[in-house]
């Protein structure tokens, strides 16, 4: 009897740690998995809290059966019903149409102007080197948008125009819901902290909501052609049996002109809120969406044997597809690695991250790492070439550049500096504990940070400029020994940048092409600045940074050691188009040192 109940001890001693293991394991990682990879498939953030919420207390009801004598099942079971619908509150985003009066709108404009004119890196620069509309003489016409403004769809396109102007160069843009949701959920785990709360960031959620269902663009069901101030269509459309051929002039829109169409949608849609020339409408004629209630054209049609025709034109949600001269078929995976000669190897990264969950977990990078490592080692140190495709990147995380493309291809440390510049009204009114977050973000391998002096054209009494020193070290080096070089083009943004701006500094490899968009790094990752009053969150950026030669990053880039002519993206990620990529070719071509 003693065996048996020893036994039995024994069973229920493993349920029990069972029991436990399968609980934790199921809300740690079930929950947030399921929210992550349903919400795309969902498409909409409410079933993704009711899918996360489901499985949840399936979860626990499964732990239950496991274990259906455990003493804790029944208070398990109590737990998931009672939690499930605070988990449903938290993904669905809290999130609820805010009531804005005029006043309200108007000080949303103002904080913008203000935060602009005191804490912006970029704008002052914006207006003298790249030709930005000043903010300051704007604001009045903004306010006037802002206080007139019926819905919150027509004050979301007021202020989103007026923050286009602000954030011209460098990282700049509403945050969207799925930042929203992984931002709010890492400060209530304390993983990381905007300086706004959780239910802020919650709230905000509408507003990334919204920018999607708010159409701006639209086009008619053919092509559309300018020729000397005349519009002709570029492809036959058959409307109710009856064909418009191709070539046929279009001569009234809406009972209008097609130059007075032009001057009726500049000054009574919302493109009267775009503080930009709006020449660009005049190419497409019929692009702008007037509104929800809007269906597409009236239009007069001048056939091309001397007829006319007039017929409802249904718009087309959406820019047109422009006709490329080539398609590029870009490679399946983030990271492909090829053989094109005998002593030449080529590695295609699109991005340095794997979306948002990117911030939580970082097995993709180790994944990528050792893709490239078997890869290379495949080759035994054959390859005298490798060529690193990071055109049109987006960027992503700098820890993948580090971990990735950097310490890897290091023979010996590797020590550099670099200069940034911050407003300091921007880390006076800055949280202090937001600030440790956003410098955490870039403090990489950071074995010094002091304050510099200000260039010549920067205030010493509004900057506070920055010399960064890093060191990288070698990690598990790759099987190369050859020369890097890494192809840039004006799509490659962000880390993309970061990556080309260490390889320039360091002299690492070769940086070929053109000069990317820039937006890399230093001293604090862009940051996050909400409205007072709408609860808008756009990202902001916060810093600039000094390029090698002089100039500032964000307004133009790194510039390539090799300059290449402009030319396309390969036809596809392929051996044999990328041979015929002129870029590569000249590289293949280029003699050793």
């Amino acid at each position: 009897m003693r065996h048996i109940d020893l036994l039995e001890y024994r069973v229920s001693a493993w349920r029990s740690w069972r029991f436990a293991l399968l609980s934790f394991a199921a809300v740690t990682f079930g929950v947030p998995a399921i929210f992550y990879y349903c919400s795309p498939i969902a498409g909409h953030v409410q079933w993704s809290g009711t899918f996360a919420s489901l499985v949840l207390v399936l979860c626990c009801l499964a732990c239950c059966l496991l274990c259906p004598r455990h003493r804790l099942a029944p208070k398990l079971v109590c737990l998931a019903l009672l939690v499930s619908p605070l988990f449903l509150l938290v993904l669905c985003g809290c999130s609820t149409a805010p009531k804005l009066t005029a006043a309200d709108r108007k000080q949303d404009i103002e904080f913008l102007a203000r935060w602009a004119r005191d804490c912006s890196p970029l704008v002052a620069l914006n207006e003298k080197h790249k030709g930005i509309p000043s903010c300051e003489p704007l604001l009045p016409r903004y306010l006037e948008f802002a206080a007139k403004a019926e819905s919150n769809e027509e004050f979301y396109l007021v202020a989103s125009q007026y923050f286009n102007v602000i954030g011209a160069s460098g990282h700049a843009y509403l945050f969207d819901e799925d930042l929203l949701k992984w931002s709010a959920l890492g400060q209530c785990m304390h993983n990381s902290d905007w300086g706004i709360s959780p239910r802020r960031l919650w709230a905000a959620t509408y507003w990334a909501r919204l920018s999607r269902r708010v159409s701006t663009r639209a086009h008619p069901p053919f092509q559309i052609v300018a020729r000397t101030g005349s519009y002709f269509t570029d492809a036959d459309w058959v409307h109710n049996g009856s064909l418009v051929p191709r070539g046929s002039q279009l001569l009234k829109i809406n009972g209008m002109s097609c130059s007075s169409y032009l001057d009726f949608i500049k000054t009574n849609t919302h493109l009267r809120y775009d503080a930009f020339p709006k020449d660009w409408a005049d190419k497409h004629l019929l692009i702008i969406d007037e509104g929800p209630a809007f269906r597409g054209w009236q239009v007069e049609f001048l056939l091309p044997n001397g007829s006319t025709l007039e017929a409802f034109v249904p718009k087309v949600p959406g820019l047109p597809v422009e006709q490329p001269e080539h398609f590029t078929t870009d490679a399946e995976d983030n990271c492909t690695c090829l053989k094109l000669t005998d002593t030449v190897a080529y590695i295609r990264i699109k991005a340095m991250w794997h979306g948002p969950l990117s911030y939580v977990f970082d097995n993709y990078i180790k994944k990528e790492r050792k893709i490239i490592q078997d890869f290379l080692d495949r080759g035994h140190g054959k390859y005298k070439k490798l060529i690193i495709d990071i055109r049109n990147n987006g960027g992503g995380m700098p820890e993948y550049v580090y971990e990735t493309l950097l310490c890897p291809f290091l023979v010996q440390p590797l020590t550099f500096k670099q200069v940034a510049g911050v407003r300091k009204k921007y880390l006076q009114e800055t949280k202090r504990f937001a600030l440790e977050d956003l410098k955490k973000l870039t403090a990489l391998y950071v074995v010094e940070t002091r304050e510099t002096k200000a260039p010549p054209s920067f205030a010493e009494n509004d900057w506070v400029f920055y010399e960064i020193t890093r060191q990288i070290r070698p990690s598990e080096r790759y099987n190369f020994h050859g020369l890097i070089f890494v192809l840039i083009n004006g799509g490659s943004w962000s880390a993309a940048d970061d990556y080309a701006d260490i390889i320039k500094r360091s002299r690492l490899g070769l940086v070929a092409g053109q000069n990317t968009a820039g937006g890399g790094g230093a001293y604090l990752a862009p940051g996050v600045i909400r409205l007072p009053r709408s609860g808008m969150i756009f990202r902001v950026e916060t810093e600039l940074l000094i390029a090698p030669n002089g100039s500032v990053n964000e307004l133009f880039g790194t510039e390539p050691d090799l300059r290449l002519p402009p030319a396309g993206m390969p036809a596809s990620i392929t051996p044999a188009d990328l041979l015929k990529d002129p870029w590569i070719g000249k590289l293949i071509n280029r003699s050793l040192p």
